[in-house]
């Protein structure tokens, strides 16, 4: 495992968000921050104001910066008082990661994981334990419990500083569970966004990506919301957002070598659930009927139903006309009685030859299903 300097309290995660690498970074302490690629910093700032009343730190790089330089130093100072005049810190300590981005073609090793529910060490073995230098990770909702504790978020970067250490790129896509909580409006400071938004395409080497975000799972009046939320104008916001991508085709999913197309979802939207879970069915079947006729994804990623699956197209699964297969791909075993948790995640390998292999393993090592898809 990696070496930490003192007062980081996981490895770097770099996480893909539109065209820019979001680098997070959790501190037990108050520090300011900032990144160094190539010559350039690149600071954790508020209009020009470094930040340290947070343990949780943050930068953009530009992607075409990091995949070129291959390397990163994470640089902080910690706060000893932060006076209105002459603030005092520590000297400054820093830690350097080298950085693999996803290749432009090839063989491409993903690994998903959903539905942590604040489990760490178990996911964290399962994506060790696939066997193979992965170059994507995925964490596709439900990573904290819920929102109502603002520790919970720590687990989203200890899962993926445990996985990738920092050397590869990650996505994270939020769940149902993630929405709850007092702590939910605040999310957005924890976690990759794109203006402000928890929806947005990225673009990793061959691979493009929808990451598509369903919000609760039950309709805004239901009484366990307390009228809190507004999802059904979210997701109509979101329709718009999927139409501006595909009349940006030849800039997203159509532009030069992608080679792979992607669409993440927590929830899966293509899918009809019993009461009083069947919500959005008109709007969730406009959904699948953009991805059939426009995006034409290779795979549909989804978590939630902890569950590991493989759903071709027409399967009992499918009720709104899957544009593709779909992978339901997390299953979390919480023991009782003192049994130890376990946890089977998804590796997803993609094939030059456009196949793709599927393998379900747990945190133990043991591949449960290995199958290779068209």
């Amino acid at each position: 495992m990696i070496q930490l300097p003192e007062y980081m309290s996981a490895a770097p995660t770099v996480f893909a968000a539109g065209d820019k690498y979001h680098i997070f970074v959790p501190f037990s302490d108050e520090v300011i921050m900032w990144v160094r690629v190539g010559e350039r910093n690149y600071y954790d700032h508020c209009n020009g104001i470094l930040r340290s009343n947070t343990r949780m730190h943050r930068a953009e790089i530009p992607m075409v910066v990091l995949d070129r330089e291959k390397e990163y130093t994470v640089v902080y100072r910690k706060m000893i008082e932060r006076k209105p005049y002459f603030p005092t810190s520590e000297e400054p300590r820093e830690m350097t990661v080298s950085f693999r981005p996803v290749p432009e073609e090839g063989e491409i090793s993903i690994y998903h994981i959903s539905d942590a529910h604040n489990l760490v060490a178990e996911p964290v073995a399962a994506g060790r334990n696939f066997g193979r230098e992965i170059d994507l990770l995925v964490l596709n909702g439900d990573i904290p419990n819920h929102s109502g504790d603002i520790e919970n978020f720590n687990a989203i970067c200890e899962i993926a500083a445990g996985v990738t250490e920092g050397h590869c790129p990650c996505v994270f896509a939020r769940g149902n569970h993630d929405t709850r909580g007092i702590h939910a409006e605040d999310m957005p400071h924890y976690i990759p966004t794109v203006n402000g938004r928890t929806y947005y395409t990225f673009r990793v080497g061959c691979v493009w990506g929808l990451l598509l975000d369903c919000g609760e799972d039950k309709d805004d009046s239901m009484p366990n919301y307390g009228y809190t939320i507004c999802f059904h104008q979210f997701r109509e916001e979101e329709t718009d957002f999927i139409r501006e991508v595909i009349a940006n085709a030849e800039r997203e999913y159509a532009a030069p070598g992608v080679k792979h197309k992607l669409v993440i979802s927590h929830v899966a939207f293509t899918h009809i659930c019993p009461p009083p879970f069947d919500i959005e069915q008109e709007l969730y079947g406009e959904w699948a009927r953009l991805m059939r006729d426009h995006v034409k994804p290779d795979l549909l990623l989804f978590g939630h139903h902890h569950q590991v699956e493989i759903s071709p197209v027409g399967s009992d699964f499918d009720h709104q006309g899957q544009p593709c297969t779909a992978i339901i791909g997390s299953k979390p075993l919480k023991g009782k009685d003192g049994a130890p948790n376990h946890f089977i995640g998804a590796g997803i390998i993609l094939q030059e030859d456009g196949r793709k292999r599927i393998i379900f393993n747990s945190d133990e090592g043991e591949v449960l299903r290995d199958e290779i898809i068209d």
